[in-house]
């Protein structure tokens, strides 16, 4: 009974029209438009949900600021397994269901965690083949230079946790939701992957702040060249990136963040390093750092 991937993300939000037009310019398809919901889909089928302040369906959070994440919703293989995992949970903690279906409890941080049957549709990914000395699969082609970034899917979210949170918030989502744990450091946090999926992390739990709160949320798009594209139209429609572009060390996918309004930051990324059960967890004392690479000079741009 696997949960297999983030299936909906929920924000509770002070300017609706800021974080609509944020999302519809972060390049996903937007499903619904109106006062009280504005919804988004991503090419596999994920939504996210912007929802007032005021809405009285949107879940408590210790995160204190005033627009943020207020659920994240797993994917599961049935209603049936959504079921055992939340009964399970049920021995230590309230645990509810909305008017879909959708199992709600807390972690050990606070942070709202809903379970649902996944949906996952089909996307229609095309991957770019590159040119390398005599090996030509790109012959009489181009990159267009209108491409622009259409995320295919939700890969990750974080939070930021209380370092004396930080076991027994790892051990609920690894002993209680079956993640597994890909690389942990001393001094930044834990990584972890969903026991159905093989990206080396859907949640990372950054564990060096001392607070809770919700810090991004994380969408794949097909190669560099698509993160680059987006976060230059990104900055072109005016909103401030975070970083610069660059590629992780731990997950060694390529990102560029941006400050979302409707709460914390998104990224975009491609290349992610995939696990399965074969891996052996790392475990470091220090933490070997969070680029192998990056731009350093906002002129180049």
């Amino acid at each position: 009974m696997p949960i297999t991937r983030v299936e909906k993300l929920i924000y509770g939000v002070e300017d609706m029209d800021a974080g609509a037009k944020y999302y519809r310019d972060w390049g996903l398809a937007q499903v619904v438009d109106s006062k009280e919901l504005a919804a988004f889909r991503t090419r596999v089928g994920q939504t996210i949900e912007l929802r007032p302040l005021g809405d009285p369906s949107l879940r408590p959070t210790r995160d204190e600021t005033p627009s943020t994440l207020r659920g994240a919703v797993w994917g599961v293989d049935s209603a049936a397994d959504a079921r055992a995992i939340a009964d399970d949970v049920a021995r230590d903690r309230e645990v509810s269901e909305d008017g879909d279906g959708t199992l709600w409890f807390a972690d050990e941080s606070g942070f709202a965690v809903g379970l649902t049957v996944a949906r996952p549709e089909t996307a229609d990914v095309t991957v770019i083949p590159l040119n390398v000395d005599t090996t030509e699969p790109r012959m009489n082609d181009f990159i267009d230079p209108k491409s622009q970034a259409n995320p295919i899917r939700i890969g990750h979210v974080v939070y930021r946790i209380e370092m004396a949170d930080r076991d027994k918030a790892v051990g609920f989502y690894m002993d209680r939701l079956r993640f597994r744990l890909s690389d942990s450091t001393k001094t930044g946090g834990d990584f972890m992957r969903c026991e159905g999926g093989h990206d080396h992390h859907n949640l990372f739990l950054m564990s060096r702040a001392n607070m809770n709160k919700f810090d991004h949320a994380s969408f794949e798009v097909e190669n560099f060249d698509m993160v680059m594209m987006g976060g230059l139209h990104m900055k072109e429609a005016g909103w401030e990136p975070d970083t610069m572009p660059g590629r992780h060390i731990l997950g060694s996918n390529y990102y560029w963040y941006f400050r979302n309004p409707s709460g914390g930051n998104t990224e975009y990324f491609a290349d992610m390093d995939r696990m399965d059960d074969n891996w052996q967890t790392r475990f470091w004392d220090e933490s070997p750092g969070f680029s192998l690479w990056a731009l350093d000079d906002a002129s180049m741009l």
